[in-house]
């Protein structure tokens, strides 16, 4: 069916580049140990692979930190040389990120930060969420848009091809998904799961989520429920339209998204002629190996394309003939979505969606 359309920090900080060196339970407080200190990885690599974009961006600072420090060494050098007076030793630039929060729970370490606005980043003037020791970037947050030009955005294609009803997001996050989705669907009822409290609690003071969860003018809302996205109790009378499976954990799909029972219990949760649409991940998955290895910088990188390509596999056990993927746009790693369901009529789909989403959904196939 087609439808028409807490604490604060100024410690330079940045995404998928910057590890803390130590962890607290609780937010980190502003002078002395209590600050948030980061060290930097040896390695980059841009790319966007899972419901973290993985779009480093924290190569450039650590090149502005060598900048900052091989000047401050040569302006040293020279004052011994010529004195005090005739060197004119130039301010530290201001750090492009600075770190709103940080917390340790059973779950996650989180860490929001806040990209200034001057900033050449991609992330300049949002706030992003990182989570668990991958520190990959699981959400996006303007204040003067809901777009985010990464694989968020394709999920609000997703209610011009359900029938009536609500709409599940497994693995909320802090609500970017949702936003743009009630931005262009604003009678769409949506039911986030999030498994962890204290992500929850700081993405509602610090990425916008209380603001989804008051009701539109057209009375869409987001209901948050906290608790595991993938039991049975994350389900609602009368079943979901569609589901959005977001679910990552150290950089790659769940282990349980690779399990064909898993995807059953799923398509039983939804009512005739419903959908589930999936972030299966991509080609590279990020990892350290060890404490000291986040300590030191050093990290490794896995081939992500095995997860991948195993989600895909149990999911075509559970809809034999029904699934539909496509690679994101300019994807260097390879990103994959995933649809259930008969393929819609592409063109029709395409017509019913806001123009930025239309290129995306002429390159859905069936999957086999």
């Amino acid at each position: 069916m087609l439808h028409s359309h807490a604490a604060r920090c100024s410690t330079p900080c940045a995404p998928s580049g910057w590890r803390p060196n130590e962890t607290r339970s609780g937010p980190q407080s502003v002078g002395g140990s209590n600050v948030l200190h980061f060290s930097c990885r040896r390695r980059w690599h841009e790319a966007s692979s899972s419901s973290s974009s993985k779009l480093h961006i924290a190569s450039e600072i650590c090149s502005r930190r060598s900048s900052r420090r091989s000047a401050g060494a040569n302006a040293s050098a020279e004052v011994e040389r010529s004195g005090p007076e005739d060197v004119e030793v130039r301010k530290p630039e201001p750090p492009p990120f600075k770190c709103l929060t940080s917390w340790t729970s059973q779950y996650n370490n989180i860490v929001i930060l806040e990209g200034a606005e001057d900033s050449p980043s991609h992330y300049a003037g949002c706030r992003i969420l990182l989570l668990d020791s991958s520190g990959n970037v699981h959400s996006v947050y303007r204040r003067a848009t809901a777009w985010t030009k990464s694989y968020w955005d394709e999920f609000a294609a997703f209610p011009a091809v359900i029938p009536d009803g609500p709409v599940a997001i497994l693995g909320l996050g802090g609500g970017t998904a949702a936003r743009l989705l009630l931005e262009l669907w604003p009678s769409l009822k949506l039911e986030g799961y999030e498994i962890d409290q204290i992500l929850v609690d700081n993405a509602r003071e610090h990425l916008g989520l209380a603001e989804l969860e008051s009701p539109t003018g057209d009375g869409g809302v987001l209901r948050v429920h906290v608790g595991d996205a993938l039991a049975d109790t994350a389900s609602v009378d009368g079943g979901f339209a569609g589901i959005i499976v977001d679910l990552f954990a150290e950089g790659e799909v769940l282990p349980q998204l690779r399990d064909p029972e898993t995807w059953l219990a799923l398509k039983s949760r939804l009512r005739p002629g419903g959908r589930i649409m999936v972030n299966c991940g991509g080609a590279c998955v990020e990892k350290s190996d060890s404490k000291s290895d986040v300590e030191n910088g050093t990290w490794t990188w896995e081939d992500g394309a095995a997860s991948k390509d195993a989600t895909l596999a149990a999911m075509a056990l559970s809809f034999p003939g029904q699934l539909n993927w496509r690679k994101m746009e300019n994807s260097e790693a390879d990103n994959v979505l995933a649809l259930t369901g008969d393929v819609p009529d592409l063109d029709a789909w395409a017509a019913a969606v806001a123009e930025e989403l239309r290129a995306g959904i002429l390159a859905w196939k069936p999957y086999k």
